[in-house]
């Protein structure tokens, strides 16, 4: 479910790319996603929303804040520093993940994960080409890790601290958040802006990242977090910025290359590291080979 989310996500930038160039703005697109995304929630799940409890309120509240704070953060980031240093230092949540999950819900840290978080964020690495670059830190860029920070947080909740809540309320309070979010950022910074968006051109690309990205993708991932841990939520969400870079190259946005391939590759990998049991896998491999060689003593001794 998380990675068919992460392929939602990454078909988003480019979507975005195409409202954004239809003269939408960031704020914009996020009240009309957030708008649209809690009226979808209100005619799918309305009976719940409306037995909403103040427990079930203050849960969803606490992950919308999270989930709203890491786009405006990322968003104020993105115009102060590049997009490949926003790229990879909004990336790092990963790493803090499995620390606040030990922290606030005491959950082990484990030799597998950080090796997996060391693959992936060299894959990140590679994918972004930060490492062909001076990375100097400027207000952009400790915008972009305080924006980690809130992605990390949001994860970590909805992982552990959510789990008791019904994703039909969350998913409303996420959908509410972003739009009050996006409509009070859009209010004070660019209402000058509306008369210039080309409607023709940005309605259905704001129709699905408000349907899919956000309505579909954001009610799944609540649903598939109750199911796994954080660390690993984290790891398969990251592919977002590989199947974003997939769909920019298949879309003319920009061209394959060899760090495209490596970084991405690296990035499954380090997946794969994550999810894969190898304890159980050798169980099963040893049991394998123990039960043919009992079928092979049998036919001797017959």
């Amino acid at each position: 479910m998380l990675l068919f989310i992460s392929l939602l996500w990454g078909s988003g930038f480019v979507v975005t790319r195409i409202a954004l160039t239809a003269n939408a703005s960031a704020g914009f697109i996020n009240f009309f996603r957030g708008f649209l995304f809690a009226l979808l929630v209100l005619i799918f799940f309305n009976k719940k929303v409306f037995n909403m409890t103040f427990r079930d309120f203050k849960i969803g509240l606490i992950a919308g804040l999270l989930n709203f704070g890491g786009f405006l953060t990322q968003t104020i980031g993105v115009k102060y520093t590049t997009p490949s240093n926003n790229a990879f230092i909004s990336a790092t949540y990963v790493v803090l993940i499995p620390f606040i999950a030990w922290a606030i819900y005491r959950k082990p840290l484990r030799l597998k994960s950080f090796i997996s978080i060391s693959l992936c964020m060299l894959g990140m690495g590679i994918l972004t080409g930060v490492w062909n670059k001076a990375l100097t830190v400027n207000i952009g860029d400790i915008y972009s890790l305080v924006c980690a920070v809130f992605y990390a947080g949001s994860i970590v909740y909805l992982g552990y601290g959510a789990r008791a809540a019904d994703v039909s309320i969350v998913a409303f309070m996420l959908a509410a958040v972003q739009g009050a979010g996006g409509l009070i950022f859009f209010l004070y910074a660019e209402t000058e802006r509306i008369a210039d968006i080309n409607w023709s051109a940005a309605l259905i690309p704001l129709l699905y990242v408000s349907i899919l990205c956000s309505f579909v993708a954001q009610t799944i991932q609540i649903t598939a977090q109750k199911h796994t841990s954080a660390t690993s939520a984290g790891l398969i969400m990251m592919l977002e910025g590989v199947f974003g870079s997939v769909f920019s190259v298949a879309f003319g946005f920009e061209a394959f290359t060899v760090n495209l391939f490596i970084g991405g590759t690296l990035i499954m990998l380090s997946l794969i590291l994550m999810e894969a049991d190898f304890q159980q896998l050798r169980v099963k491999i040893l049991g394998s080979a123990k039960g043919r060689m009992t079928k092979a003593e049998r036919r001797r001794a017959g």
